[in-house]
């Protein structure tokens, strides 16, 4: 079983998913892109600024890239637990969300957290689905 070859590498020895009991369970996702850069960032003026939609559009790609790799797709999530650095994000990440997942789609759970492993990453998504059939 090999994830997508195409992400960026992990930044310490961890796969990008593990199979267990017909499920699978991905490694935290964020917006890290091929290049190493976070998306949703815009630096202008010494100022920096966060879109968490344009990140979550992001981490949805990479999920989405993770499981056509093993023949899946988004529909085969059964949970999904989302981090944010910053509560106030919480409308904009749903407006997003929802645009992706419908009111069956998979369970959640939100959890605000003071930082993630880069500071540029204001969200990161940690998945599981079933394995494709």
């Amino acid at each position: 079983m090999s994830a997508a070859t195409e992400r960026a590498k992990p930044l310490a020895n961890y796969p990008f998913l593990r199979e267990a009991g017909g499920l699978l369970f991905l490694s935290g996702v964020s917006a890290r892109q091929k290049d190493g850069t976070i998306a949703g960032v815009a630096r202008q003026s010494g100022a920096t600024n966060y879109d968490v939609a344009a990140q979550l559009r992001a981490i949805i790609a990479n999920i989405t890239e993770s499981l056509q790799s093993l023949g899946g797709s988004l529909a085969d999530l059964v949970d999904v637990t989302i981090f944010v650095t910053d509560m106030a994000d919480y409308p904009a990440m749903n407006v997003e969300y929802n645009k992706w997942f419908a009111s069956d789609s998979p369970a959640r759970t939100t959890v605000g957290v003071s930082q993630l492993p880069h500071p540029d990453m204001v969200i990161e998504l940690k998945v599981v689905a079933r394995w494709p059939a």
